[in-house]
């Protein structure tokens, strides 16, 4: 299938060849709200057909980021190969709940395209905000789901890279070197002391922190489990919690999803109060599903080095990424303080000795 080089180029002769459903009057787009869809270009597409009948009012579209910054970084990862690749392989093999996929498609020059579900009379939750406990029960049930889904059953998923010794890894670790200057320049304000005085140190254990998460058991990490991915229920026939942007997924050690959460979205107040009882959580939901090699002790432990390595995704997004717009601006901020007060907290820096 055709993809459009911009939203201007979405005709709904081009829409009908994607769903194959009928026949469309009119197509209106309307962009998506500022701060959402960083790394891509959204838009809701209200839908006019000649028969209305059981047809959807309107889809959503991702296109790549018309921002230069992002979408060269977005390249660099390979992150709409690895979305487009993650509805088309992946989505169908958990019932952890993401948008349908209705049409797909990604080229050699990394333009691509999703045609998905409109779930946008859901509740987008907000990272500037931070998860309250509610949200952060929801989430990391979510996470027993898609984490059980996948636990050791992804030997036959080539695409997807490991969390460490892989090109992704080393992207990850050249990223947070190169991205460290521009954190400090812009977010400053918001790094601890100790860890900047660390920097140097840190930067050499990266390799070693992307080990210790990529041991056995292994499962399907989200890689971006953040709060503004985050979709709550609003109606009744709402599930509770949908999970979108799967740009990032990795293979690994879940705990990375749990610490990325906790540590980059959660209020701090409600981070510091119930963390251990939210690990409980996690780890014992686990069991429930049926997994029986993941003991609460070691997940507490791997939440720590977690909670640690969560500072090399937050200084390659906040260090190599445009914020692009005050509300980047204040999530990046939020994340970069949040998980540098967590980090202290738990005496994380402990472990790079």
């Amino acid at each position: 299938m055709t993809i459009p080089e911009s939203m201007a180029d979405v005709s709904p002769q081009w829409v009908e060849e994607c769903v194959g459903w009928g026949k469309l009057k009119n197509i209106n787009l309307v962009p998506m709200g500022e701060g959402v869809g960083m790394m891509s270009s959204m838009s809701i597409i209200e839908l006019e057909w000649e028969d209305s009948k059981d047809m959807p009012s309107s889809l959503v579209l991702k296109l790549a980021a018309e921002n230069d910054t992002n979408r060269a970084v977005s390249q660099q990862f390979n992150l709409y190969l690895k979305e487009v690749s993650y509805y088309k392989d992946l989505a169908p093999r958990t019932t952890a709940r993401s948008p349908l996929v209705y049409a797909s498609e990604i080229d050699e020059e990394h333009n691509f395209f999703l045609l998905m579900e409109d779930v946008s009379s859901y509740r987008m939750g907000s990272q500037v905000e931070g998860a309250t406990l509610e949200e952060c029960e929801l989430c990391i049930d979510f996470l027993v789901n898609l984490h059980a889904s996948f636990w050791n059953q992804l030997s036959d998923v080539e695409w997807l890279p490991n969390m460490s010794g892989s090109d992704n890894a080393t992207n990850m670790a050249l990223g947070c070197e190169a991205g460290w200057p521009q954190l400090q320049e812009i977010f400053g304000e918001f790094v601890p002391d100790n860890i900047e005085a660390m920097r140097e140190r840190y930067l050499a254990a990266i390799p070693t922190l992307q080990a210790k998460l990529d041991q056995y058991p292994k499962t399907l990490i989200h890689g971006d489990f953040r709060m503004d991915n985050m979709l709550f229920g609003q109606a009744p026939e709402h599930d509770a919690l949908l999970v979108v942007d799967f740009q990032g997924p990795l293979k690994g050690n879940g705990i990375h999803d749990v610490a990325y959460l906790l540590s980059h979205s959660a209020k701090t107040d409600v981070r510091r109060e119930h963390e251990r009882d939210l690990i409980e959580r996690y780890a014992n939901g686990l069991i429930t599903a049926g997994i029986k090699d993941y003991s609460v002790e070691k997940a507490w432990n791997d939440y720590r080095v977690g909670v640690l390595y969560s500072w090399t995704v937050a200084v390659v997004i906040a260090g190599t990424m445009d914020p692009a717009n005050d509300r980047g601006f204040a999530w990046m901020s939020k994340m970069v303080e949040r998980n540098g007060l967590a980090i202290n907290d738990l005496n994380c820096l402990d472990l790079l000795d």
